[in-house]
């Protein structure tokens, strides 16, 4: 429907609340929450997108220093402003020293794989690409854990971003003992992608037996 001219400009007013106009969205309620999206609260919205909003104001917020956060926004509609459960869109971004974003999230890796050798080695392998439009990590970083819980954050090990496709890394850990491993893609300024698929159990055992030769017996 194209606007019409009034006193008051374009009508129908279509980012006015409590109005309901067929066919328009009024727009969205933002939420965010401190660290991931488990922790979003949407008992309280921190701004409203209107429908033609090219800016939205957070009211109240603040950004700690080092820290993580998640926005969500939720269309809303009809009278009253009738909110649905849908989540049009989610982003996570972390701050640095000073409190300001860091940068946009390098691509997850491909896929993850661990070998277990000789002597308590366990070589990690995984994969990574450049998606369109993407850039480059400067490093990987490595998350070795004798329990599956692996939270991205602070790395065992980082290794040197070389070039796309498969990088590799050995660790050398105890006999007889469980690791679980996960991998992320770092920023020039820290931030990490998501993390991979953590991979486990696996064994680092040097007393493991030999791999088995397979014998093959010829019919008469």
């Amino acid at each position: 429907m194209a606007g019409a001219s009034h006193p008051f400009g374009a009508w129908p007013p279509g980012g006015l609340p409590g109005w309901h106009w067929p066919n328009l969205s009024h727009g969205h309620r933002v939420y965010r929450g401190v660290g991931s999206l488990a922790n979003v609260d949407f008992t309280a919205a921190v701004g409203i997108a209107q429908c033609n909003a090219a800016s939205i104001a957070l009211a109240g917020v603040g950004h700690a220093a080092s820290t993580r956060f998640t926005y969500v926004v939720r269309p809303v509609a009809g009278n009253g402003w009738l909110e649905t459960p849908d989540i049009s869109c989610a982003c996570e971004f972390e701050t640095g020293d000073d409190g300001d974003w860091l940068g946009n999230r390098p691509a997850p890796v491909e896929w993850l794989a661990a070998a277990v050798g000789a002597g308590g080695s366990v070589r990690l392998s995984w994969s990574w690409r450049r998606p369109r439009g993407g850039a480059e990590p400067t490093e990987f970083g490595l998350y070795c854990s004798t329990g599956p819980g692996i939270s991205p954050g602070s790395p065992d090990v980082t290794v040197p971003y070389g070039s796309e496709g498969e990088s590799s890394h050995t660790f050398s850990l105890a006999d007889g003992q469980s690791y679980w491993f996960a991998v992320t893609a770092r920023s020039p300024e820290g931030v990490e992608s998501h993390l991979s698929k953590i991979i486990g159990p696996h064994v680092a055992d040097a007393l493991s037996p030999a791999a088995p030769v397979v014998r093959v017996s010829r019919q008469p």
